[in-house]
């Protein structure tokens, strides 16, 4: 942990020095001590920005990561499903979701929904491929030992295959955390009336690139505050896993 914030000041302290050095202006590269100031100023305006793309990154990985899960079921529970969607699955994905906000758009306003739906469609797929990997490896002899006992095809599912899915699972969902915020901001770029992505326009007009800089580092840090917080969901969820770590 000390490495990485070491490594963060030696990198502003560059960033400072050479800002101050070079004569920058602030309106092409903003110093951090600047950027910090700047953070201080408009602080009262970000409170309402954070939640809203808060609520549609929460929302929308809850959203992606059950559709992902669900999906995952059908798709190994089923052969006939499996052939018959996760290839049709997997060509969907060569479309950028991007591309379909317009349509979300359309067909559901300019509210928290289509935001929500765009980040649900940008995650549920690393879930769905790594718990669909996950299931696909279980060990046979594990299976066959619960088909050896008098169990059903239901049964090994149940008992083997599913509980071997949720560390692929929570693998998936680890990167479609990072992935949840930009997703959502992403959203906002294109038809928000709030949210970091808003704040991130509107500083872009007024070329105000120090509100940018604050707007870029609060999607950091909102980015590593989920992947914090799935890796903690992880260590709970998988304590066998821990001595492997």
């Amino acid at each position: 942990m000390i490495a990485p914030l070491l490594t963060v000041v030696v990198l502003v302290a560059v960033w400072e020095a050479a800002v101050r050095l070079t004569g920058v202006p602030k309106f092409v590269l903003p110093a951090p001590s600047q950027v910090a100031r700047t953070a201080v100023e408009v602080a009262p305006l970000l409170g309402p920005h954070v939640l809203t793309t808060l609520t549609e990154a929460v929302a929308g990985l809850v959203l992606g990561t059950v559709a992902g899960l669900v999906l995952s079921i059908l798709v190994t529970a089923s052969r006939v499903t499996g052939d018959a969607v996760y290839p049709l699955v997997v060509l969907t994905q060569t479309v950028p979701v991007v591309v379909l906000a317009p349509l979300m758009i359309l067909w559901t306003g300019f509210g928290l929904l289509p935001k929500i739906i765009l980040v649900a469609l940008t995650v549920f797929f690393p879930v769905l491929v790594s718990a669909v990997a996950a299931m696909r490896a279980v060990d046979a002899e594990h299976a066959d030992m619960v088909a050896g006992l008098g169990g059903t095809r239901l049964d090994q599912f149940l008992l083997v295959r599913l509980p071997a899915s949720i560390p692929g699972a929570l693998a998936g969902l680890r990167v479609a955390a990072t992935y949840a915020v930009g997703a959502a901001v992403v959203a906002e770029y294109l038809a928000g009336q709030s949210g970091l992505g808003v704040f991130v326009q509107r500083s872009r007009k007024a070329y105000a690139v120090d509100q940018i800089f604050v707007g870029v580092v609060l999607i950091a840090l909102l980015s590593g505050l989920f992947f914090a917080l799935v890796a903690v969901l992880t260590r709970v969820a998988t304590p066998w896993q821990r001595g492997k770590s």
